[in-house]
């Protein structure tokens, strides 16, 4: 069986693709699935070149069993995207070795074109969006170059060719985007948790947060609408930790367990104990996927307008989902609400609960400063002086503390992040019989005059306390501010300047230069990019479609989106077809051409007309029987023509062929007159 030779054009254009769609995903992929991808791609180089056969079926089933057996070994399970993708690659890149019609060209190049979609599942930033745009772009060269065989010298055209095509795609493009109907998928493919930045998690031990504070990476950006508080009212509440083993904070589910408040049902009793009171903030927060529900949002928020978030009995926000994709959401908040003025034994009970014999040089302390103090208000105040004025230090890098981490900290080594200062103090609080409890998120940002945004990173993460007083209910406490003030009002850079500990861990990281200020502003101006991007094209939910078009078109229900979309749609459509049948033939014409052209204009007023079709020489026979007085300069013509143009095309041969069209045209004129 005689196979289909791919033109040169096609299969370098083809394997030039392959490798850019596939390279962003060479680090999630194990070496072994790398390596049949490789030869695969040299295999069909040798085969078209004519030094090695196509592979025999037993070898193509060998590398099939290595590239597929490869896949369970590469990852902890056989689910999920990661192991789906990497079993998609080995099939795109052993479609080569299978290659021997027409027919087998599309499919590899249509698995190309899957593959480049599949890199959105883990990032869907400005940077990766345009290198997939030019992957995409090397894919439609390939097809393209697949039906012009005779471009192969000239591989450039066949690439001009295809971006043309993708450029004249773009404004349909974006009229779908914005106006066809968003809908959720009929499934859904959970992300590993692996490839999600979870940032704050429902833990915290000694060093958890000091470690997240060495990573740059965003966390959320929020947009206010109207008046900003200040930074120090930045308090981004994310999860309440309130069970403790002697080391570890977590969550409780029994807590949480008390109900949920939602936009769309009755509200649940807790909620009745919420006095709405203070400073009403209204702001956007676009969130990064963290592949965890709990959100962050300022105290206390109003139950969000949208049936996907929750408020949770702890007056946190969750999402019914795991957040797998940028999240955009808007909130309300009033930050001098009261919450729960009164707290019955069994919630008392819960949130005094210490181990009995954890800490216990801790305990007998919290005992002794409570008999000394008149009033549990004066015992929190003696406990944040005791941060303020003993020899307590603010720091990146604590010691590593044992089983009772508390009694290490508070009485031995006096050094720790916030997650210290926190723990210990609601520990101090519990000892005391004062129900306390920890809350972590993240506390500040940074403002972005170029966008009007706050940004907030990893390294702003934070733990704060809320202890119960009566007829005040849960009120926030940072023992932080007592021993570093300048990170709750200038952040964590300026609460660590003396050690120079700021992202020690990251040296490259553009935010240890902000003493350079063109550096600073230019970070600021791609930030300010990217938030715009990430809240109108990645967070281009449902909700924010219909929130758009309702802002410029009035209410609008799905059925008008419709007849909307397919309007303009084909209108679109019907504009290009009306430009492109209007549109005269712009060829660009080589100068030898050109003279031929003229030669036949001569002719054609002699009412020798050229026919459709008709080739130079049987142009020349036959206007010769007619002319024969100009039989000789017709056929000087008609060779110079064919020399410039099929055979030498050297200038020599131009200059020639001009010589001959002028001869024609004196000859012509001198038989006229």
């Amino acid at each position: 069986m005689t196979s289909y030779q791919i033109p040169r054009n096609s299969l370098a254009w083809m394997l030039l693709a392959q490798v850019a769609v596939s390279a962003p995903h060479i680090v999630r992929l194990p070496i072994w699935i790398t390596l049949v991808c490789v030869a695969c791609g040299l295999w069909r180089i040798m085969v078209y070149q004519g030094r090695w056969n196509y592979p025999s079926r037993w070898v193509k089933v060998a590398l099939a069993i290595f590239g597929f057996a490869g896949i369970p070994l590469g990852y902890d399970k056989l689910t999920g995207v990661e192991p789906a993708i990497a079993l998609l690659i080995v099939a795109f890149f052993l479609k080569l070795l299978e290659m021997h019609h027409k027919q087998d060209a599309y499919v590899v190049i249509l698995l190309g074109y899957f593959v480049a979609i599949t890199e959105f599942l883990f990032f869907q930033s400005i940077p990766y969006t345009i290198y997939m745009f030019f992957s995409v772009l090397l894919i439609t060269t390939a097809l393209i170059g697949l039906h012009q065989t005779k471009t192969h010298i000239q591989p450039m055209r066949t690439f001009r060719t295809a971006a043309i095509l993708l450029g004249q795609a773009l404004p349909l493009m974006i009229v779908l985007f914005v106006l066809f109907p968003r809908i959720s998928p009929l499934w859904t493919v959970p992300l590993q948790s692996s490839m999600g930045r979870t940032g704050v998690t429902d833990s915290m031990s000694p060093g958890d947060i000091a470690s997240l504070a060495q990573s740059d990476e965003l966390a959320f950006r929020v947009t206010f609408d109207g008046q900003v508080p200040r930074n120090r009212q930045l308090y981004w509440r994310g999860l309440v930790l309130s069970e403790f083993d002697g080391k570890t904070w977590t969550t409780s589910n029994g807590l949480v367990q008390r109900g949920v408040w939602r936009s769309n049902q009755d509200q649940p009793p807790w909620v009745d104990a919420i006095e709405m009171r203070g400073e009403e903030f209204s702001y956007n927060i676009v969130l990064e996927a963290t592949q965890q529900n709990w959100l962050f949002a300022l105290t206390m928020p109003e139950v969000p307008q949208n049936n996907k978030l929750v408020v949770l009995a702890h007056y946190n926000i969750a999402s019914r989902i795991p957040i797998r994709n940028t999240l955009r959401y808007q909130l309300t908040s009033h930050l001098g609400s009261v919450l729960s003025r009164e707290l019955n034994d069994y919630w008392k009970g819960q949130y005094t609960k210490i181990p009995l014999y954890s800490n216990p040089r801790t305990q007998v302390l919290a005992k002794k400063m409570l008999t000394e103090a008149s009033s549990s208000r004066e015992y929190i105040d003696d406990v944040l002086r005791m941060y303020n004025q003993q020899e307590f230090i603010y720091t990146l890098k604590p010691p590593l503390l044992g089983r009772n981490s508390i009694d290490e900290f508070i009485i031995d080594s006096k050094k720790g992040f916030c997650e210290h200062y926190a723990s210990s103090f609601v520990f101090m609080m519990r000892a005391a019989g004062i129900p306390a409890r920890v809350v972590v998120g993240y506390q500040g940002g940074e403002y972005n005059p170029r966008g009007n945004y706050f940004s907030v990173r990893q390294f702003d993460a934070h733990a704060w306390t809320e202890v119960w007083l009566k007829d005040q209910g849960w009120v926030r406490f940072d023992p932080t501010s007592a021993v570093a003030p300048e990170r709750i009002e200038r952040g964590l850079e300026a609460a660590v300047e003396d050690e120079n500990t700021f992202l020690f861990d990251s040296p490259l990281s553009i935010f240890r230069y902000r003493q350079l200020l063109w550096l600073t502003d230019l970070r600021l101006q791609l930030d300010a990019i990217g938030h715009y991007w990430d809240a109108w094209v990645v967070g281009y939910t449902p909700e924010t479609q219909m929130s758009l078009l309702s802002k410029y078109l009035g209410d609008m229900d799905k059925q008008k989106i419709y007849f909307l979309m397919l309007g303009v749609f084909f209108a679109i459509l019907g504009t290009i077809g009306v430009f492109i049948l209007s549109k005269r033939s712009s060829a660009v014409l080589r100068p030898a051409e050109i003279e031929y052209l003229k030669f036949c204009r001569i002719l054609e007023k002699k009412g020798y007309r050229r026919h459709h079709g008709e080739g130079p020489n049987d142009f020349a026979a036959r206007v010769s029987l007619s002319l024969p007085s100009l039989r000789d300069e017709i056929n000087s013509v008609t060779k110079a023509y064919i020399e410039a143009v099929y055979v030498n095309e050297v200038e020599a041969d131009l200059l020639s062929l001009k010589k001959a069209v002028r001869v024609v045209r004196f000859k012509s004129l001198a038989s006229v007159d």
